[in-house]
């Protein structure tokens, strides 16, 4: 959130500075403000605040990251990454507020899209697994379980979470 206002107010300086010395100075002097502007501008509609709401996310204050989340208005504008981690995100809060169904189709579409690390698709798989299991869905379960185990992860929580799945399945 403050991330955003900074950057929405230095495209605002830039492009005001920009234009002054363009009407000044000519464009030779002011080409490079209206790029930074721009470039600025560019890198909200790519990037927004999913990176802030994850870390947000991972340091446990859900509130936080729900509210900067929620500000993404056009996530499909989003880069590959970032949307992944956009519907990882949602999908985890999802998840921690007891909303299955939105969960399940969050977590589903970032692993789709891909996470960047074996250790966040694993938990993904798990919890997809998870719910699958709670639903009494055990095929599916089964296929959300055999998905986690393909990620190489040394992550202990999530080497726990597999053999307990497993183990309830079986």
């Amino acid at each position: 959130m403050f991330i955003a206002r900074i950057r929405f107010l230095l495209v605002i300086v830039f492009l005001g500075l920009a234009v002054w010395l363009h009407v000044v100075e000519g464009i030779g002097s002011s080409w490079y403000l209206y790029l930074a502007g721009f470039l600025l501008l560019l890198t909200h509609f790519l990037t927004s605040n999913v990176s802030a709401a994850f870390m947000l996310l991972r340091g446990g204050e859900l509130d936080k990251a729900e509210r900067l989340i929620d500000q993404v208005k056009k996530p499909e504008w989003l880069l590959k990454r970032h949307r992944a981690y956009y519907h990882f995100t949602k999908g985890m809060i999802a998840a921690q507020r007891n909303a299955i169904p939105q969960a399940k189709q969050h977590l589903s579409e970032a692993l789709a899209i891909g996470l960047r690390t074996p250790t966040d698709n694993a938990l993904a798989a798990i919890n997809l697994s998870n719910f699958a299991f709670q639903a009494q869905d055990l095929s599916e379960a089964k296929k959300y379980l055999d998905k986690a185990k393909t990620y190489k992860t040394s992550d202990l929580i999530i080497k726990e979470h597999i053999e307990r799945i497993e183990g309830a399945l079986t």
